[in-house]
């Protein structure tokens, strides 16, 4: 049996992993479009380069599909490694609320754990003051 704060130590792991996945894929990610766009503004330059002032460059429209293709497939790679960060990140949460009771014992402990902090909160919100605190006046 597992204590209830094995059960927080863990969701706390599982979620901080998958915040580590989504900063590398973001990264990953990042980086590739920045060397599409470096292909697309030396495709670009190659094109006007050659151009007389006045005329209109022709430009080539297979190398901008092509780059259109290679933005396609980076963006599908990503949300492929975000699906499967994802999955790896509710697979953890399953196997950790395997049964009720597991459940049952960690609400109960977070309950029991900010229940000082909600208590906190109710005094100073009903006009009482908080442990600690000196009373203030509210009459003439």
């Amino acid at each position: 049996m597992t204590y209830p704060i094995d059960q927080i130590v863990a969701l706390a792991k599982a979620n901080g992993q998958l915040a580590l996945k989504f900063a590398e894929i973001a990264r990953t990610a990042g980086e590739q479009y920045l060397q599409v766009g470096s292909k697309a503004t030396a495709a670009l330059a190659d094109q006007v380069k050659d151009a007389k002032p006045g005329a209109v460059p022709s430009f080539n429209s297979e190398e901008a599909t092509n780059l259109l293709a290679e933005i396609e497939k980076n963006r599908q790679a990503a949300l492929t490694e975000a699906r499967t960060a994802l999955t790896q990140w509710q697979d953890s949460y399953r196997t950790l609320f395997a049964d009720a009771s597991s459940q049952q014992e960690l609400m109960n402990s977070a309950r029991a754990l900010f229940e000082p902090f909600f208590r906190l909160s109710a005094a100073t919100t009903d006009g009482r003051a908080a442990p600690g605190e000196a009373p203030t006046r509210t009459g003439k």
